[in-house]
């Protein structure tokens, strides 16, 4: 026990290190928050290749927002902390947990919500300034790790009653838990006229295709282009507010899913997108169930032995007002604009926050079926679109 103390003590000095260089309460420029947003992209791309994909998990989706506080407030310290920072993309931000405490009131008009609670088991002692130092940056303080009730709870007030018993017991091993919720719901800028949503087509390849309702608009305001280098059509739907939902669909036949993954970059791809243009539009309507444990990937990445990670639930609809989520990793929808072709197929898809770029949601989307025993909710349906994550990463110590 005394050995499990002393660790937790020396994880924690890595937030006091920080603190000494970035006090004085600096004011961070747009610049700060835009690397902030590509740091946070670039985990998410990580986290995307390395989760696991098959037949029998085609679609997936995370917010890297979440996994990015949740990871942050880990503190971890040496040869760790390196890790933990490069696995963040947060080697060339100096006052990295500054930034994105400071990130979430940065999300001006934008209808994002975001929640942390910090369990630490009853007995097992802290330093006040690893207290002090998360309530300020993060706005979270600990709370008693006794009951799945009460965890359970919280998660369902914060995701606005989209995740229920969300845990089913709390592991011995476990002393400090960290929990973080997500929850988005956006307007479109331009609704979908629901009387005009018909039967349409998704091409999952070359040669195969579904049945799926699609909304449609035959003059509908979004930025669109052609990317040469990705082989893709790319396309930004516009939210009331500061937000927008970014799809990158693959020409079939000339590129893929996977092949597009790793060379995406959000800031480029905003920075090209051309002013909005009315065209016509085919957006499919999906509903999608996932539950996926980050284990794997954050192994794969070299974290495997700081965090043992439980279920991240997912929900997610898309519909003619707009979009709602609720998340903790999971599995989307997606959208094919073309000016003269009304046909969809696989793409890869991103909300995010216009100002900072950063990918509030992120996933791709290869098939349409509902896999119905994963725990992570996706749906789409008329209504706003809603999206809410939770990301719940259990320390254990040796």
């Amino acid at each position: 026990f005394e050995m499990k103390r002393y660790l937790l003590l020396l994880l924690c000095i890595c937030h006091l290190e920080e603190a000494h260089s970035c006090e004085g309460g600096e004011h961070f420029s747009p610049k700060d928050y835009r690397a902030m947003g590509g740091a946070i992209e670039q985990l998410g791309l990580e986290l995307l290749q390395n989760l696991p994909v098959g037949p029998q998990q085609p679609n997936v989706i995370l917010s890297p927002l979440s996994v990015a506080f949740a990871l942050a407030q880990s503190c971890a310290r040496n040869e760790t902390e390196k890790l933990l920072m490069k696995s963040l993309h947060a080697n060339s931000l100096p006052c990295y947990h500054h930034i994105l405490g400071g990130l979430v009131p940065h999300f001006t008009n934008t209808s994002l919500e975001v929640a942390a609670r910090m369990y630490l088991k009853p007995g097992f002692d802290v330093k006040l300034s690893f207290l002090e130092e998360s309530l300020a940056r993060y706005r979270s303080q600990p709370s008693p790790l006794v009951s799945v009730e009460e965890i359970n709870q919280w998660v369902e007030k914060a995701t606005n009653s989209h995740v229920q018993n969300f845990l089913e017991s709390i592991p011995h091993e476990v002393v400090l838990m960290l929990i973080n919720a997500v929850y988005f719901k956006g307007e479109w800028q331009t609704r979908f006229n629901p009387q005009a949503t018909t039967k349409g087509v998704f091409y999952l390849d070359g040669q195969n295709f579904v049945s799926v309702d699609m909304m449609s608009s035959g003059q509908y305001p979004v930025r669109v282009m052609h990317d040469p280098e990705l082989k893709a059509q790319v396309a930004s739907f516009p939210f009331k507010g500061n937000a927008s939902f970014l799809i990158v669909m693959p020409i079939l036949g000339r590129a893929n899913v996977s092949s597009v993954l790793p060379r995406l970059n959000i800031s480029d791809l905003y920075s090209r997108l051309p002013p909005e243009k009315a065209i016509m539009v085919n957006l499919p309507k999906v509903k999608l169930q996932y539950r996926e444990e980050l284990k794997e990937a954050l192994t794969n990445m070299g974290l495997g032995s700081l965090f043992s990670v439980s279920v991240m639930p997912v929900l997610s609809t898309l519909s003619e007002e707009g979009v709602e989520a609720a998340a903790t990793d999971s599995r989307h929808g997606h959208t094919h604009i073309s000016p003269s072709s009304p046909l969809t197929s696989p793409f890869l898809f991103a909300l995010v926050d216009d100002t900072s770029l950063t990918p509030l949601f992120m996933g791709n989307r290869q098939n349409k079926y509902i896999l119905t025993k994963h725990f992570c909710v996706c749906g789409v349906s008329r209504g706003d679109m809603h999206m809410v994550e939770i990301c719940n990463f259990a320390i254990r110590f040796h």
